[in-house]
């Protein structure tokens, strides 16, 4: 029987649990986001992965992310790092922007990037994931699901490109697919990449469309798969509804390709992840609210065999993008 507390891996890293805490949202003063890392760290979580890091200083959601490009990045990436490590906890850094930035224009559509473009972009995402390469992070993870850039180049519904960047599955995931070839040729890092399970939208990314999109990503070298929806977690309320198809989505992805999974979906129950973990070939499970409700609630969880999460789901810490709990 499979527990959430097992020592396992993901890729050549060694967890200590099978529960991966997501980050979403950065408004805090870093003297009480330290606070926070050092409290989850303790807590018996396997794996951090950090709220999101935005490689452009003016974009969207910019105001409530770390900021890769501010002139303390590098001392306060350092600072993460060392806090997870103490506590033998690897440490993955989220990369993500919403539009690209090319001078006063802020908003350039996926169809009108130029090919200058597409190599500042990633020209852009490797010298990111060199920072945290140099700040002792152990990998990074590419968002490209949720409503992020890449998210939509990838999608059929907004890529209407008629070049080497548009049309197929493979061409549409080229930009992804470079940039993950020279960080792996470049960097000894783990890459991971956060996808949708589908789109939602007539005509965008279905199921198994995002399946060819995972075992292509698993050909260039990353190293583990995130599954999430697009909006996530507001899908995600206080049912399950949403549950079944997203663990059926797992399992047939975990059949097609050989690198690790990871679940999420409004998990809160310690009873019912060990259920699912033993339901499926599933080995990872993340978390992000019940994080925000109770840095350290995985250690009470461990200590005594069981578990809920006091989290309510009223999801007012993804709305207000504070990340930071309204009851408690």
């Amino acid at each position: 029987m499979k527990d959430i507390f097992d020592n396992c891996k993901i890729g050549d890293l060694k967890l200590k649990s099978r529960v991966v805490r997501t980050g979403l949202w950065q408004t805090q003063p870093m003297s009480e986001v330290y606070e926070k890392y050092e409290n989850i760290a303790k807590s018996g979580v396997g794996l951090i992965i950090t709220e999101l890091i935005s490689i452009y200083p003016k974009d969207k959601f910019s105001e409530y992310s770390i900021k890769s490009t501010s002139p303390q990045f590098m001392a306060e990436a350092k600072r993460l790092a060392k806090i997870t490590h103490d506590y033998d906890v690897p440490i993955l850094g989220q990369i993500e922007f919403i539009k690209y930035n090319r001078g006063i224009d802020l908003d350039i559509n996926v169809n009108d990037l130029t090919m200058e473009d597409i190599r500042q972009i990633q020209s852009n995402i490797i010298v990111a994931v060199q920072k945290l390469k140099l700040a002792g992070f152990d990998g990074v993870q590419l968002a490209l699901g949720n409503n992020f850039f890449f998210s939509k180049f990838i999608n059929p519904y907004f890529n209407q490109r008629s070049d080497d960047y548009g049309g197929n599955t493979f061409n549409r995931t080229r930009i992804v697919l470079e940039l993950i070839k020279v960080m792996k040729n470049n960097f000894n890092f783990h890459i991971g990449c956060k996808v949708n399970a589908f789109d939602g939208r007539k005509g965008g990314i279905d199921p198994s469309e995002s399946i060819e999109i995972c075992k292509l990503l698993e050909k260039v070298g990353v190293d583990s798969i995130q599954v999430t929806k697009p909006l996530s977690p507001l899908y995600f309320t206080k049912d399950v509804s949403d549950e079944k198809e997203l663990v059926e989505f797992c399992q047939n992805l975990i059949d097609e390709v050989e690198i690790p999974v990871i679940l999420g979906g409004g998990f809160d129950d310690m009873a019912h992840m060990n259920e699912v973990i033993n339901q499926i070939d599933i080995g990872l499970l993340s978390m992000y609210r019940p994080f925000v409700a109770d840095e350290g609630f995985l250690k009470s969880w461990k200590d005594n065999g069981e578990g809920k999460s006091r989290c309510k789901k009223c999801n007012n810490c993804y709305r207000t993008k504070t990340s930071q709990c309204f009851h408690y």
